[in-house]
């Protein structure tokens, strides 16, 4: 076996053995998606009542957060699709170097795409609420992000 394979099999079962991994701890207790909606929801709701928003603006931000929602779900359903693609190309006896490559490339491109519409989400959140909100919007979120990376790392211990 060349080096390369060797190297390629090494990563492709280290890829294999982190993506278990992250499967199974979301399916540890009290992570399932219903809870996490709910624990999102009532901090969002909470949130939206320190920000004072006036009803257009929730309407605006609900609509906002919507969309980039659809967004990201159809961007990760085709990262998804095309690491699949990748990995099925990985498998093969005869490496099909340009078709990975074109893969791969994809694979960036959407990401790529992700980063964009996030910042476009943003932008269109500050634009919707006031530079005083929008401030401590950043400062609440910042402080909500602290405490759930305080949650997973307990967790993970």
């Amino acid at each position: 076996m060349t080096k390369f394979k060797k190297v390629l099999f090494g990563l492709f079962g280290s890829y294999i053995l982190v993506a278990s991994s992250l499967a199974l701890a979301q399916n540890a207790p009290g992570t399932d998606a219903s809870s996490q909606k709910r624990h999102t929801g009532q901090r969002i709701h909470e949130i939206y009542s320190q920000l004072n928003l006036t009803d257009d603006q929730k309407k605006q931000l609900e609509a906002n957060k919507q969309q980039h929602r659809a967004k990201m779900q159809s961007v990760r359903q085709e990262i998804k699709a095309d690491k699949e693609t990748l990995k099925e190309q990985l498998m093969k006896s005869q490496l099909d170097m340009p078709k990975i490559n074109a893969i791969h490339e994809q694979i960036k491109s959407l990401q790529n795409q992700m980063e964009d519409d996030k910042l476009n989400s943003i932008v269109a959140v500050r634009a919707i609420l006031t530079p005083e909100q929008y401030l401590k919007f950043v400062n609440l979120m910042h402080k909500h992000k602290e405490g759930h990376d305080d949650e997973s790392s307990e967790r993970q211990r």
